[in-house]
């Protein structure tokens, strides 16, 4: 991109911008990148005088920040002629505060954890000493919490349908197929929690809404003939099976509802 006066206003219009909004990394970076762009350009002397002014503006604002002067307690004032040397300034500090923030992502995604970890835990002895609401509570603030631990969702419904609740175990259940819906696992899970349960109208529901975010998904299309085999629809459970094995041949839930036709087809 061609570097111009107005590039140059742009980016201190984006180093105000952060600043109002507390974005100190983004403030820094875009101030960095007008000055880097300042010193490598002729620019005519009105125009200069402009992006002086907005120089002088922005170096105001960031030395109100308290990051920067943590750093540079004094703050950084504007000198004119200095931009070179005044860019090396802002990226080393830029340098700094990212560390200040990388370090302290890496600590809230630690305390995170160790939260998640402690309600699983307190949820757990609640549950094997029968209390499920309390356990309940645990777990779904567990979920909460979640960031990109995915996995929590077939645990806790694993967790709930160990001491019998599979009633309880499809929120998770759902969740699951939202979050990962070409793991085969929670598909499993949910046809196993639809015969311990008795019923298909509830495990039904959860496909429908998962269906909603995740569409037919080959794996979605194998539990429904599942669930809809189970119900004793079987010539419409085998029509949705084989269209769940012609986008994918090995889906093992699929090919369990053309084996289980024909033993009954067999048989009479």
């Amino acid at each position: 991109m061609k570097i111009t006066g107005k590039t140059i206003k742009e980016d201190l219009a984006r180093a105000k911008t952060a600043y109002l909004k507390n974005e100190d990394l983004r403030m820094l970076a875009t101030l960095a990148a007008a000055l880097k762009s300042f010193v490598s350009v002729t620019l005519p002397s009105t125009e200069r005088m402009e992006v002086e002014s907005q120089l002088r503006e922005a170096f105001s604002n960031m030395s109100k920040s308290p990051r920067v002067l943590k750093y540079i307690p004094k703050g950084i004032p504007y000198a004119k002629g200095q931009e070179a040397k005044l860019f090396q300034y802002v990226a080393a500090v830029y340098k700094k505060v990212k560390e200040d923030l990388d370090r302290e992502s890496l600590e809230q995604m630690r305390e995170r954890k160790l939260k998640i970890d402690q309600l699983l835990i307190k949820g757990q002895k609640l549950l094997e000493e029968g209390n499920l609401l309390e356990a309940q509570r645990n777990f779904r603030e567990a979920v909460s919490l979640r960031v990109d631990e995915d996995g929590l969702f077939p645990m806790l419904a694993l967790k709930l349908m160990d001491k019998g609740h599979h009633k309880a175990s499809l929120e998770y259940l759902r969740g699951a197929i939202e979050t990962s819906p070409g793991n085969a696992r929670a598909y499993d899970l949910l046809v196993t929690a639809a015969a311990k349960l008795g019923e298909t109208d509830s495990a039904f529901k959860v496909l429908s809404e998962a269906k909603k975010k995740t569409g037919e998904t080959p794996l979605w299309l194998a539990a429904t003939a599942q669930l809809t085999a189970r119900s004793g629809k079987w010539d419409e459970a085998v029509t949705v099976a084989r269209k769940a094995l012609e986008a994918q041949p090995d889906i093992v839930l699929a090919q369990k509802v053309l084996s289980q036709a024909k033993k009954r087809q067999a048989a009479g």
